[in-house]
C-alpha cells in the first residue's frame, strides 16, 4: 500500500528518488545493524494495485538496483490479502510458500492456471527463505508484534480482481483445496523474480475474509495497518546475518 512506504523512509539514510513516470522508487540504507559492521541497501517501492502494475514496478526497482551496480540479494514483498482459510483471521500473517495466477487460463494450448513460458501453475517459494522468515517473525518481541497475530504459511492466489463472494471462493477452495489467501499482485511478482532469477520472499497481512463484509473491513484495517507494516520488514532485517545460513 503507498501508506507503507511513508514508514520505511523514516528508517533510511542517504535516500534518493527515482521516478518513472508516476511511479516513485526510494533507495537509501538502512543502518540498524552497523554496530555489528552490516550495512543494508534498500530500494523500495509502492507498486500499485493489480498484475501489470505489480510486474512493471518489480522489473523497474530491478533495473535501478542493476544500474546502481547493487547486488540484489532479495525481494520482499508485502502487502495484505484476503483470508480463504477459515482458520485465518484479521492481522494474521501469512508467508507464501507458493503462488498461482486464479485468473490465468490459456486452454486449449495450455492447461488451467499454467503460466505460458514457465510451463508451470505454482511458482514456489525457496524453502530456505521461507525457513529464515518464519523464523525471523516469530523472533519479534510481542510488544513490536502488536497488533499482528498468527503467523502462518501457504498458497496464496493472485489474480486482477478484489474478491468479496462466497461462492468465488469456494471455486477457487475446490481447484486449489490447500489455498490460504487471495489479493491482486503476488504471483505477478513472484514470476518476475523466478525470470530474473531473484530470490522472493512474500509476507501477506490478512485484512478481510473475502466476504460480503470484505470492503468495509479493508478500510477499516488500512488506518491501523499503515503504522505497523515496517515492523515486520524491520524483523527480516534485524535478522539478516542467518540470510544466508
Amino acid at each position: 500500500m503507498p501508506e507503507e512506504i511513508g514508514s520505511t523512509l523514516k528508517y533510511l539514510e542517504n535516500l534518493k528518488k527515482t521516478s518513472y513516470g508516476s511511479l516513485e522508487i526510494f533507495s537509501g540504507n538502512w543502518t540498524g545493524l552497523e554496530s555489528k559492521g552490516i550495512q543494508v541497501n534498500l530500494i523500495t517501492a509502492w507498486s500499485g494495485w493489480g498484475k501489470v502494475n505489480a510486474a512493471y514496478a518489480t522489473t523497474r526497482l530491478i533495473a535501478l538496483s542493476n544500474r546502481q551496480k547493487l547486488d540484489l540479494d532479495l525481494i520482499i514483498f508485502t502487502g495484505v490479502a484476503g483470508a480463504v482459510d477459515p482458520e485465518l483471521k484479521q492481522w494474521d500473517v501469512v508467508v507464501a510458500s507458493s503462488f498461482v495466477q486464479h485468473d490465468m487460463d490459456a486452454r486449449p494450448i495450455y492447461k488451467k492456471y499454467v503460466i505460458p513460458g514457465l510451463n508451470i501453475s505454482k511458482i514456489e517459494t525457496d524453502k530456505h527463505l521461507k525457513k529464515w522468515a518464519l523464523e525471523s517473525l516469530k523472533k519479534i518481541s510481542k510488544k513490536s508484534f502488536d497488533p499482528f497475530k498468527k503467523i502462518d504459511s501457504g498458497l496464496i492466489a493472485t489474480g486482477d480482481k478484489f474478491i468479496e463472494n462466497k461462492k468465488e471462493i469456494e471455486f477457487l477452495v475446490k481447484n486449489f483445496n490447500e489455498l490460504k489467501a487471495v489479493e491482486m499482485e503476488g504471483a505477478a511478482v513472484a514470476q518476475v523474480s523466478n525470470l530474473e532469477s531473484i530470490p522472493l520472499l512474500t509476507i501477506r497481512v490478512i485484512s478481510d475474509n473475502a466476504d460480503n463484509n470484505a470492503a468495509s473491513s479493508f478500510e477499516e484495517f488500512l488506518l491501523e495497518y499503515q503504522h505497523k507494516s515496517w515492523n515486520l520488514i524491520n524483523s527480516l532485517l534485524m535478522n539478516i546475518m542467518d540470510f544466508n545460513k
